[in-house]
């Protein structure tokens, strides 16, 4: 199995995390693969196919380096603060490192956004002679434009809203950071991605590209941009080979997705690649200067779990062990969320492990999901103490899917004094019903929209009155459901339970101190409101001394804006340093 070594390289400005996967046999004819990583949210989707695919070319002799540039992923630094020309410089680090260490480097693998990235590294180092290509992005400009409306489609309902992108792009160039989707793009950057185009010059050259398209459907064609943009780069000189696999959009979806035909696709095209051949460095990764943030390595089983341990008070007596949520996530959490999280409690005095679940991000295994995640935590628990054996008891924090997780696990080690649930996770198709009801159905009556749409004729009476027929009957089914579940007394194994239930009884078992946060604008923190009332499982268990429940209005699921991001990471703080007693109060 592929162990990968996880360590620090000191980039132009800051240390920045990598992770290699290093070669398996015989070394591979190109040598080695440094990864150029798509833009923001793009990069947190990726992450689990980056892994999978960086084990699968180890099998091949091809190293992979996996690097977070400046700001981004587990790297120091913020990403408003970050430049185009400050990754280019981070990347070069990266190269330096695998002719250094690893089998050389005459590789880019360009995801996305990152191809015009690739391109212009390729041209600023003059040894890099193939560019591996996953659905590239060659128009910086036109992929910013696409980026900044998400926030013009979130603001959608807001009377003081971002109507157009022009607006914001007007902002950058006053010196304004524009905030979209989580990130704050500084203005230096804004101007940089505007002006990014993927650098032809490297064309030029005897360049050999191999192009990848993810198509959904069978019957679907690569775009006629992208046969343009090859046929072009065919006459420039350049060698490229397109290829195209079926299997989901898993840069853009909100769920996790794989795409195994592009992994073996890739996989077997790496293997038909010559060379002069590739030599073994010293593949040991650097000694680790005493840095606040390490990455790590555990067991978990035969699988190897990936994390990042953030240092603290060298007194502490009680760490923070953050479970990243399902999805499309990584141990940064969406839009780097659980990395300011760790920083500012770790600022605090408290120890913090981040890691992956199996077969999240960067670990290894199959991933199994939050229903069975006991073994992954309590791994995560065991490595934490290993690094801290001052401590004498951690918190466990999740969002959403892995705050019920932590609730399936939590009575069960004594070790778990406190826990952090970020709205939990207790959806059943009845739930949801309930939420449609009261938070759609009766908002859009009293929506001028919708009167309009029925004044003007373009109200689909039918279709829409069925919608509600099969909403409001999931709707009755769940509040008598709901009014029948509870836990039977004693029960030792829950697993069979309906999951509000399965929270609800995990949450009582618990007998340690709870703090339930929750977003003021939220249809998962309804869904769990609209729950707890209805069901007898539930019943005065949120009253009890041990729970304090605290809103912060107007936030979305993942406190996206950065006054909720600090408003959440500013009360999980303060109820750790009080309501816990602090980082060496006793366990």
């Amino acid at each position: 199995m592929v162990r990968p070594l996880a360590f620090l390289i000191e980039g132009a400005r800051a240390p920045l995390h990598a992770t290699y996967f290093p070669p398996q046999g015989a070394p591979h004819p190109q040598g080695d693969i440094l990864v150029v990583p798509p833009f923001a949210e793009e990069m947190n989707r990726c992450r689990a196919m980056v892994a999978l695919q960086a084990r699968e070319l180890s099998r091949c002799g091809v190293g992979t380096l996996v690097l977070d540039p400046y700001g981004t992923g587990d790297s120091a630094g913020d990403f408003v603060d970050a430049t185009w020309t400050l990754w280019l410089a981070d990347l070069r680090a990266g190269l330096a490192w695998l002719r250094e260490h690893g089998q050389g480097c005459r590789t880019l693998w360009g995801l996305r956004l990152g191809a015009v990235l690739a391109s212009h590294l390729a041209r600023a180092d003059g040894a890099i002679d193939r560019l591996l290509l996953w659905q590239p992005v060659l128009d910086g400009k036109q992929f910013f434009t696409q980026f900044l409306r998400i926030r013009i489609a979130a603001e959608m309902n807001l009377p003081d809203r971002v109507k157009t992108t022009g607006e914001l792009r007007k902002r950058a160039a006053d010196g304004e950071a524009i905030e979209v989707s989580g990130y704050r793009i500084g203005p230096p950057l804004a101007k940089q991605l505007d002006e990014a185009q993927f650098d032809a010059s490297v064309l030029a050259s005897p360049m050999r590209i191999d192009w990848f398209e993810v198509l959904q459907a069978a019957d679907a064609t690569m775009s006629p941009a992208a046969r343009q943009a090859i046929d072009r780069w065919r006459l420039a000189g350049a060698s490229v080979e397109a290829g195209i696999v079926i299997g989901p959009a898993f840069w853009h979806v909100h769920e996790r997705e794989l795409a195994p035909g592009l992994i073996a696709a890739t996989a077997a095209r790496v293997r038909a690649w010559g060379g002069p051949g590739a030599s073994r460095g010293d593949m040991a990764p650097p000694a680790h200067a005493p840095h606040a943030e390490l990455p790590v390595f555990f067991d978990c089983g035969a699988d190897h779990l990936s994390g990042v341990l953030h240092h603290a008070a060298p007194d502490a007596s009680c760490g923070v062990v953050i479970v990243v949520a399902g999805g499309p996530q990584y141990r940064a959490g969406a839009h780097r969320q659980f990395v300011t999280l760790a920083r500012r409690l770790a600022a605090s005095g408290f120890p913090v492990l981040r890691f992956d679940l199996r077969g999240m991000g960067d670990s290894s295994g199959e991933h199994r999901g939050y229903g069975q995640s006991e073994s992954d935590i309590r791994a995560a628990i065991d490595s934490l103490l290993s690094a801290q054996p001052q401590l004498r008891g951690v918190a466990l924090l999740g969002e959403c899917e892995s705050a019920s997780g932590i609730l399936f696990y939590a009575w069960r080690d004594p070790r778990v004094k406190r826990t952090v649930l970020i709205n939990p996770w207790v959806r059943t198709e009845e739930g949801r019903a309930q939420v449609i009801v009261r938070h759609y159905y009766l908002h859009r009556l009293g929506s001028a929209d919708f009167w309009k749409q029925v004044f003007s004729g373009q109200f689909r009476a039918a279709e829409s009155l069925r919608s509600l027929f099969g909403v409001v009957r999931a709707y009755v089914r769940g509040r008598i459901e709901m009014a029948r579940q509870s836990a039977e007394p004693g029960l030792d194994d829950f697993s069979h339970l309906p999951l509000p239930v399965r929270v609800a009884e995990g949450l009582r078992r618990f007998q340690g101190r709870s703090l339930l946060l929750m977003s003021g604008f939220d249809l998962i923190a309804r869904e769990f409101d609209e729950v707890t009332s209805a069901s007898r499982a539930w019943a005065g268990l949120l009253a009890g001394e041990r729970i304090r429940r605290v809103d912060i209005e107007g936030a979305d699921h993942t406190f996206s804006r950065e006054v909720w991001k600090n408003a959440a990471a500013d009360t999980v703080a303060r109820w750790l340093e009080v309501d816990a007693g602090g980082p060496t109060a006793a366990a």
